[in-house]
């Protein structure tokens, strides 16, 4: 199975079916589709998605969701620019055997697009540069000279580390109640509900924690099928720690309807899960719900904690002038980032992040949101204005959104 061949099938069919042909975005569609094919081995863009979990753009390929669309022009796009732009190996796309690096490959496409929107208002930044620290070299994301001034420009991307890991063991339950329910016949009493429930918005907690719940499920299952001689099912029992609490039990019980969100209310992030099934025609269907709760207070500690990182990592660069662009984005798919928007842009304290940044820095955050209609593109410029006004002002005009345009097109665009 080749996922771009595939992506390429349903967006051609959702483009006839939807009178799109002479729309923007769809009337490239083949040229998009030989833009990234000719960029990605064909290998890579076969690989079973379990063992490739990384390839953000697989993720994307999969779903087939025709907003997808919009995301492809990026990336074309991208990519076509890519191919141009001098020194373009110092992005470290690929590595020293010549793969592609995917566990990377979301951010550097974000540091390609940002290089893009800069020249697109003049400006033409470097790649492959560095400077001294400590008698180490230290890579600059790009570096940027303008009127005598020059300017160190840090990519960067802000996620909620803990909700997009509450969402993707959510989307590896659901895998795993499938499963089961495929490999098995269950009987009544077998069929299960259950919750896992954080106590603390801690990153790396979940992960930590991911196969308690596969081992719940082995367990509940074998409680049944190896009854004692007098008869005693044994149920794994509620675990709980400082971290968490998990249960699983019978889903007769009702609990899940009934009491799980009452009880679980109080707690950062949980998910709820059951199987429900019909045995008369031996169907199942399987039932999670994820909740994470957090605060614009939260979030915006957890913001300035970014920022904050970036300022310490650049503390002792002396030779120009440092930017940091910080992309927050929501783009839901099957992929493990991007699909929870960490805070939103009402909700951001500049006046915290002006007090951070004070003679150290300017900001400007980036918000992308994946619709069905398109890609929602937001700025926000933090900085002295007058120390900065060389570069911000021409920031200011940058217009976000990129579309995929044919190089016998580029002149008419």
């Amino acid at each position: 199975m080749n996922y771009l061949d595939e992506w390429y099938d349903s967006l051609q069919a959702f483009k006839w079916k939807n009178a799109l042909v002479n729309d923007p975005h769809f009337r490239n569609l083949d040229a998009i589709k030989n833009e990234v094919g000719s960029f990605f081995p064909e290998k890579d863009l076969q690989s079973p998605l379990r063992k490739n979990h990384d390839n953000w753009l697989l993720h994307i390929l999969a779903d087939k969701q025709p907003s997808s669309i919009y995301l492809l022009n990026e990336v074309a796009e991208l990519i076509k620019f890519y191919r141009k732009l001098p020194n373009g190996e110092a992005l470290h796309i690929f590595q020293k055997n010549g793969k592609i690096n995917y566990r990377s490959f979301n951010e550097k496409l974000f540091e390609l697009q940002v290089n893009y929107l800069l020249r697109s208002v003049g400006l033409h930044p470097q790649i492959g540069q560095s400077y001294l620290l400590d008698g180490n070299e230290k890579e600059i994301d790009l570096l940027l000279e303008h009127n005598g001034q020059t300017y160190n420009i840090e990519v960067t991307k802000y996620y909620d580390a803990f909700t997009e890991e509450l969402l993707a063991l959510s989307m590896d339950i659901i895998g795993t109640l499938h499963q089961t329910t495929i490999k098995r016949t269950l009987t009544l009493d077998e069929i299960f509900s259950g919750y896992i429930a954080f106590k603390k918005r801690k990153d790396g907690l979940i992960k930590q924690n991911k196969e308690l719940f596969h081992k719940g499920v082995k367990d509940f299952i074998h409680g049944y099928r190896s009854v004692k001689e007098d008869d005693t099912i044994r149920h794994p029992a509620k675990k709980e720690t400082d971290d968490l609490v998990f249960q699983i039990e019978p889903v007769f019980s009702q609990n899940y309807e009934r009491t799980y969100d009452q009880k679980l209310d109080r707690y950062p992030g949980y998910i709820k899960f059951k199987i429900e099934a019909d045995l008369k025609t031996n169907r199942y269907h399987a039932n999670a719900y994820t909740a994470a709760r957090t605060s614009v207070e939260d979030g915006n500690k957890r913001l300035i904690g970014k920022i904050r990182e970036k300022l310490k990592q650049h503390s002792k660069y002396q030779d120009g002038l440092l930017v940091i662009v910080l992309a927050i984005e929501q783009v839901f798919s099957s992929f493990s980032n991007n699909r929870a928007i960490p805070i939103r842009q009402n909700d951001v304290d500049k006046h915290a992040i002006h007090a951070e940044i004070r003679g150290k820095a300017a900001v400007v955050l980036l918000f992308k949101e994946l619709k069905p209609d398109g890609i929602s593109y937001q700025k926000m410029i933090l900085g002295d204005k007058v120390l900065y006004s060389g570069i911000l002002d021409l920031i200011l005009k940058i217009y976000p959104n990129i579309r995929y345009i044919t190089d016998e097109n580029t002149d008419q665009h």
